[in-house]
């Protein structure tokens, strides 16, 4: 995964989430770059909030190998958050690179996602 293809990426979730797109990190073994963040995220986060980020996904990376040899399922591909407020995505490419990604927490349910499907069965 190169930065090109973490700003297609961008720009795919721009096209089809639109304003819930909330930001977007690539990182890879030089450090992190801030792709795109929304204007009132912006002020959310400090610069060293954003370092603690890319530390916590690069650590998630490094762990790629492991996970997918815990698991006969192939490759690692992606890891999905939930939080109240938003959804992390994160998309390892390998040990040290990759790209995350956070959505308003409403994109599940607006999208007719199964997770979001999967939420809401067990909200009832």
């Amino acid at each position: 995964m190169s930065v090109t293809s973490a700003e297609a990426l961008t720009e795919f979730l721009q096209d089809r989430v639109g304003d819930h797109l909330r930001s977007v990190i690539y990182y890879d073994e030089s450090g992190g770059d801030v792709l795109y963040v929304r204007d009132d995220v912006v002020d959310e986060y400090t610069d060293d909030d954003i370092e603690q980020v890319v530390r916590d996904v690069r650590l998630e990376a490094v762990e790629k190998p492991h996970q997918e040899s815990l698991y006969e399922h192939g490759p690692l591909n992606a890891t999905i958050r939930c939080f109240g407020e938003a959804v992390e995505m994160h998309f390892p490419h390998d040990e040290t690179s990759g790209t995350a990604v956070a959505l308003d927490g409403e994109v599940f349910a607006m999208h007719n996602t199964f997770i979001g499907q999967c939420m809401a069965a067990m909200a009832d």
